[in-house]
């Protein structure tokens, strides 16, 4: 699918997006998803709207997007989230969309949602879900209320591409520090767990959804998201937070270390010029 340049400005003038290539990607991810005009889409975890600004373009004048995110509306920066969602409701696809802050259960009890949607996205927000039983469940409470789910998620595969293996070991870092506590108490980390493609295979097929199709798409060139993780977890923050942390192990806490170097160590390997690029995106549609 293709925008023309004046479509494409148009999105990038609502100062929701960052930067042209978070666009590219959104645009690379949903085109493969054949999304019909005039739908209604439920998307579950939608944060500052990034994705929900192209969906609005997507679904055209006659369609409608439902976003939903628990997460409060001061959390993010430098924009927060309650800033950014105000933001592309006065732009004009903000008549498009709709925002709820809850959870996906809640909203689904509230009285408020659509008996039925045509889609139900998660556009890379699963690896924000503290496990794969929480993903089941909301798998689950999805039957019946979409006619079709869609996920996006990044996937732990550098495809032979040494520029991308930061992102991957910031990754791992980041849910290695999140999986020490029952409830998450690393909020501020995008990442609290991750979920591999297989494991959402599984868990879409036990909560009785049919997989229709499955792909990788590759990050589009400049694509920030790796750079974005790897800066996290080489931050003073992250390691102080990391140094005060208690609940873990001496052995826990060494490996934590490691992962750590390691990100430091790959991000110069093989040359100081090379750019971390962004790991690739796996994608599934089901029924």
């Amino acid at each position: 699918m293709s925008l023309d340049e004046s479509r494409v400005q148009s999105l990038l003038n609502c100062g929701i997006l960052p930067s042209k290539s978070q666009l590219q990607h959104r645009l690379d991810i949903l085109q493969k998803w054949d999304l019909i005009p005039g739908s209604k889409v439920l998307e579950i975890g939608c944060g500052q709207g990034d994705c929900t600004l192209v969906l609005a373009d997507l679904v055209g004048e006659h369609g409608h997007i439902t976003a939903i995110d628990p997460a409060p509306l001061d959390y993010g920066a430098p924009v927060t989230l309650g800033e950014a969602q105000s933001k592309l409701k006065s732009t004009p696809y903000g008549y498009r969309i709709t925002f709820h802050q809850s959870n996906l259960q809640d909203f689904l009890d509230s009285g408020v949602s659509e008996p039925l949607y045509d889609y139900a996205i998660f556009m890379h927000s699963i690896w924000y879900l503290p496990s794969v039983e929480t993903l089941q469940s909301m798998l689950l409470s999805l039957r019946g209320r979409a006619k079709h789910l869609l996920i996006a998620e990044y996937v732990l595969d550098i495809r032979g591409d040494i520029a991308a293996l930061p992102h991957m070991i910031a990754a791992i870092s980041q849910a290695e520090f999140n999986s020490r506590y029952e409830h998450s108490s690393g909020r501020e980390d995008n990442i609290q767990s991750i979920i591999s493609p297989k494991m959402m295979r599984t868990a879409a097929l036990q909560a009785g959804w049919e997989l229709q199709r499955e792909e990788i798409t590759e990050a589009v060139e400049d694509l920030e998201d790796g750079r974005w993780e790897v800066g996290r977890v080489l931050s003073k923050r992250y390691l102080d937070r990391l140094e005060a942390e208690s609940g873990a192990s001496k052995r826990r806490q060494e490996f934590a270390n490691a992962l750590i170097e390691a990100v430091e160590v790959n991000r110069r390997a093989p040359r100081p010029q090379v750019k971390v690029k962004t790991l690739p995106t796996w994608q599934g549609s089901w029924m």
